[in-house]
């Protein structure tokens, strides 16, 4: 099974409970480095920031900063896509183990025009499922965008729970989706676990009064600051459209 990740694609993830958004939010960031990862070091030559960027990017050749991206995606994922580009420049041990080609699409992402970002991004994606860069590059990112599919499903789901006046059927799917990634479920605050588990198992008639229970909680800062901060962070989120 693979753990979701999307460093790049690290957006908030609208949760019907405020405290499920920020369980699926610290999913999303929080195993992303983990999967599929080339086992290499930063360099000493590195900047911290450049190595913590790499480390989020590094998985599957850094692909998964790339995989959520659409031809007509906002300028603001092609951004984060450059950035995720320079760090895997700046990351010299991660960056010669790519296929050359792919090598040469990163540096052209990273040194793009603004305008450029998001077409240079998506080419890489394209090429990538399509074999471009080799039969190893093209499984990972097979792989990989299943996951990030996955998370863009967890994320509308969250989203329609959010602004649902019956949010506990949505929530329920959200949790036993969190539930089932044990390693990102182990990640929570133990209280938040036991609510969610609570929350999977309810019945029918319970899952509202247990969805606006977990949203309280977080909210009241029950599962923690850092919990609470996210909670209220997307709670105000969800009052604007989604872009």
């Amino acid at each position: 099974m693979v753990n979701p990740a999307i460093p790049s694609m690290k957006t908030c993830i609208g949760v019907g409970a405020a405290a499920l958004l920020a369980a699926g939010a610290m999913a999303v960031a929080g195993v992303g480095a983990a999967s599929a990862s080339p086992s290499s070091t930063p360099t000493s030559t590195a900047s911290p920031a450049a190595a913590g960027q790499a480390k989020e990017a590094k998985g599957a050749g850094g692909l998964q900063a790339f995989l959520g991206i659409n031809a007509d995606s906002p300028q603001a994922a092609g951004d984060r896509a450059a950035k995720a580009a320079e760090a895997l420049v700046n990351h010299p041990q991660l960056f010669a183990k790519l296929p050359a080609a792919l090598q040469a699409d990163v540096t052209t992402l990273k040194d793009a025009a603004p305008a450029d970002r998001v077409k240079d991004a998506y080419k890489i994606k394209t090429t990538a499922l399509s074999g471009g860069y080799g039969a190893e590059v093209q499984k990972r990112a097979e792989a990989l965008e299943k996951t990030v599919t996955g998370i863009a499903g967890l994320r509308q789901e969250l989203r329609t729970a959010f602004s649902s006046g019956n949010p506990g059927a949505g929530l329920q799917k959200v949790a036993d989706q969190l539930i089932a990634h044990p390693k990102l479920f182990a990640k929570l605050p133990a209280n938040l676990q036991t609510d969610l588990t609570t929350l999977k198992n309810a019945a029918p008639a319970d899952l509202d009064a247990q969805a606006n229970k977990i949203k309280d909680t977080a909210l009241n800062g029950g599962y923690g600051a850092k919990v609470q901060k996210m909670a209220e962070a997307l709670q105000k989120k969800a009052a604007t459209p989604s872009t």
